[in-house]
């Protein structure tokens, strides 16, 4: 991919960021710097602002990124180097040389590496952010944060300036006793999508997001090598276009999704709908922008069960569904947000069974997997987090849907946890486990909210 070794920052009105956290979909990673790296290369993100010294906090190696909030930056400011070469005076740059994995950069205010040994440009919010992108780039030594009126920095957990999570952390104390290790469910993701060429059911473990266009991430991904799958699909009177590519390192798939038709495309497929109409209208709204910015509509999970996912969503979450599809593919969205700043779906799709990519392994298998590991790992303990709630999103259940959740829990205590169970908690973030596997983090670190975690902690 193309970049500029020297970058120009446009300046925002920082009055246009909209306030509070937009919420998050974290997936644990085998390979969290690959993870980052990839993300800070191809997508308009940043390095979240509380990733650690040097990528390392929060008990883990952590792959950790944020969207750009609209018209927050229009061009790539954070430059990389092979080697730190001769530097220039310059009162808007800020030059540094990475120490490695869990170490702060040694930083020289007022210095500009230039062009010498220049690899490519990313986003970044502050220099910590740029130095913690060259730690998890592979080759680089040292790198310029060039600086504008629209930087931000400071403050524990994700910021109002920053967009939505796209968190990939390596917990590497955690466990996954009963189960598959992360490495090893990677493979299995490599081996269902293969080459990319058709839908998979494994695409459905994603998160989905609109950009005004597909031809920059098309070209980057051919350009690259990088292996992806491009559909189109009518929302009943407009064609959409997908995108659809796994990050290296771990079991993240992303989703890029416009109503522009990318060119150079050989086949495109015809595919259900991937938004609910009420986000095709929003985002049918939505004009270009110079950074092309990804805005989040739905976090995705193939489901075995959809009726119980909607026993669960429905009954307990007190959850407004915002999209159904039925047929050989069928689909269940729920309205959700996080703070007052974002409102996107939680979607679950539930497709015919392909046998030959079953044999490998199926949704089912996967449910099974994340329960097993639950199992095998907390038991009967919900204080003992493990490796696959690192798995989790985060949105906001309504207050209604706390307190059926805990009368449920009072009621039928899921503890022990064992392969049959598919409705639980865990006291970390007070978790909430649903049928798939994956979790939601309903609070904070504290995880008083649950019956067995003390059920005094209030909603955050």
């Amino acid at each position: 991919m193309k970049v500029q070794s020297t970058v120009a920052i446009a300046l925002t009105c920082v009055s246009c960021i909209v306030a509070g956290p937009p919420g998050k979909n974290t997936i644990a990673s085998s390979d969290a710097m690959t993870s980052l790296q990839f993300m800070l290369k191809y997508l308009p993100v940043t390095v979240a602002e509380d990733n650690g010294v040097g990528n390392v906090g929060h008990g883990a190696i952590q792959g950790r990124v944020q969207t750009l909030r609209e018209n927050s930056y229009s061009k790539r400011n954070c430059q990389l180097y092979s080697a730190a070469g001769s530097t220039t005076s310059s009162s808007s740059s800020v030059s540094m040389t990475s120490n490695g994995l869990g170490k702060a950069c040694s930083f020289s205010s007022k210095k500009d590496y230039g062009s010498s040994h220049a690899m490519h440009a990313v986003f970044a919010f502050n220099q910590v952010q740029c130095c913690n992108a060259c730690v998890a780039t592979d080759g680089c030594s040292a790198a310029t944060f060039h600086t504008s009126n629209s930087d931000h920095s400071g403050g524990r957990g994700p910021q109002s300036w920053e967009g939505f999570g796209i968190h990939q952390p390596d917990v590497q104390a955690a466990k996954t006793t009963g189960g598959l290790s992360v490495d090893d469910l990677e493979k299995k993701y490599i081996a269902r999508l293969g080459d990319h060429s058709v839908m998979d059911a494994f695409m459905d473990y994603s998160a989905t997001f609109f950009t005004y266009d597909l031809q920059s991430y098309l070209d980057a991904f051919k350009a690259d090598g990088i292996q992806h799958f491009t559909g189109q699909w009518l929302d009943g009177k407009d064609t959409w276009y997908s995108l659809i590519f796994r990050v290296p390192g771990g079991t993240y798939v992303l989703e890029l999704v416009s109503k522009v038709k990318p060119s150079g495309v050989s086949s495109m497929p015809q595919i259900e709908q991937r938004m609910s109409s009420a986000q095709c209208s929003t985002f049918s709204k939505k004009v270009s922008t110079p950074a092309n910015e990804m805005l989040i509509s739905s976090i995705n999970r193939a489901s075995s069960d959809l009726d119980g996912i909607d026993d669960v969503y429905t009954n307990l979450f007190k959850s407004e569904t915002s999209y159904t599809l039925t047929g050989d593919v069928s689909r269940r969205c729920y309205k959700f947000s996080k703070g007052s700043s974002s409102e996107f779906d939680v979607c679950f799709t539930n497709r015919k069974s392909d046998s030959s990519k079953d044999e490998i392994f199926s949704v089912k298998d996967h449910e099974e997997n994340l329960w097993a590991v639950h199992a095998g790992t907390m038991g009967n303990n919900p204080s003992v987090s493990d490796k696959m709630t690192d798995s989790h999103g985060g949105y906001s259940i309504s207050s209604s849907g706390i307190s059926a959740l805990k009368s449920h829990f009072k009621a039928n205590d899921p503890f022990p946890i064992t392969s049959s169970t598919r409705l639980a908690y865990a006291c970390f973030q007070s978790y909430v486990i649903d049928p798939t596997g994956f979790s939601i983090q309903t609070g904070g670190p504290g995880g008083r909210l649950w019956p067995k975690c003390g059920g005094d902690e209030t909603l955050v």
